[in-house]
């Protein structure tokens, strides 16, 4: 397919627009050319709601201990630590800082259950995000299409998204940052919705684990290295979950090393990968969660940093 996108994270000079949101004070993220994530060069994060502390600021100790370099933190508009708040967005700096700890992305998990494309509410929710970002430095975020908001059959819904993601995408541009899009679309579709979007602000957010489950977590033998692929050359991913449901990573249904070598071929430039990896399916509400966690950051390190 022919992709007539501009290559945003290969771009070589300074996003010439000024800030959307000039009466913040938080540091810009970067808008120089970003260096290649080569062999070596990755960080390690954590989701929070891994470690039962979705939202919460007291992900970061936990994630510290259990050796990740940064937390995918949950931008809840409506919960107690709602980075709508710019006091808890003080907080969850000054917190990340206190464990030398850094926030790769945002998550925006709600709109599972509120989708983008059919709740009023939840275009300003991004756009309020996006304000976040800004004032926190955090480059990306997740936006996901699952559950209520699936929209890899729901075409009419997939529509509206890309509407609204039409609308949304000047401000990330203005502001550089990233929309990265989680579903269970595979790379043809994915490749047709960006092109109507027509923004490099909008990108995608590839978990290897969901795409061998498309069909209401049915197994399919999906290709998922063959689509990881095709992304890949055309520099559409942004970020990367790396998950296995029901074992530890490297001990499941992932080839992680191939997705490895996928990452090198392509001249992958994202700087993380994040661990989302429900321990408790692994070992129940009561087992050793923590040492879950502590496996899957070895082996992540392990394999994707070889040195």
């Amino acid at each position: 397919m022919d992709i007539q996108r501009r290559r945003f994270l290969q771009a070589t000079t300074a996003v010439a627009s000024l800030p959307f949101f000039g009466g913040l004070t938080g540091c810009m993220p970067d808008t120089g050319t970003r260096a290649p994530a080569l062999r070596g060069t990755f960080n390690i994060g954590i989701c929070d709601w891994d470690m039962y502390t979705e939202g919460d600021p007291g992900s970061f100790a936990i994630a510290k201990e259990l050796g990740f370099d940064g937390v995918e933190v949950t931008y809840d508009p409506l919960g107690e630590y709602s980075l709508s708040r710019p006091e808890n967005r003080r907080l969850f700096l000054e917190t990340a800082a206190s464990e030398s700890m850094k926030i790769p992305s945002f998550a925006m998990g709600i709109l599972n259950t509120l989708p983008l494309a059919t709740d009023d509410r939840t275009e300003g929710w991004v756009a309020d995000c996006i304000e976040a970002m800004v004032e926190m430095n955090v480059k990306m975020v997740l936006l996901p299409f699952f559950a209520n908001a699936d929209i890899k059959t729901n075409l009419a819904d997939r529509n509206k998204a890309i509407e609204i993601l039409k609308r949304l995408a000047p401000l990330a541009e203005a502001n550089n940052v990233i929309l990265g899009l989680e579903s269970f679309l595979d790379a043809e579709q994915y490749f047709a919705m960006l092109d109507q979007i027509g923004s490099d602000a909008v990108m995608v957010y590839y978990d290897v684990q969901n795409m061998f489950f498309r069909e209401n977590f049915a197994f399919q033998d999906f290709p998922i290295y063959d689509d990881l692929e095709k992304l890949l050359r055309e520099k559409v991913v942004c970020q990367i979950h790396c998950k296995e449901n029901y074992a530890l990573l490297g001990h499941g249904v992932v080839d992680f090393p191939r997705v490895r070598d996928l990452l090198e071929r392509h001249d992958y430039r994202g700087d993380w990968l994040i661990a989302e990896t429900f321990p408790w399916a692994k070992v129940g509400e009561d087992g050793d969660w923590k040492g879950v966690l502590r496996a899957d950051a070895v082996f992540l390190r392990e394999t994707f940093n070889r040195g």
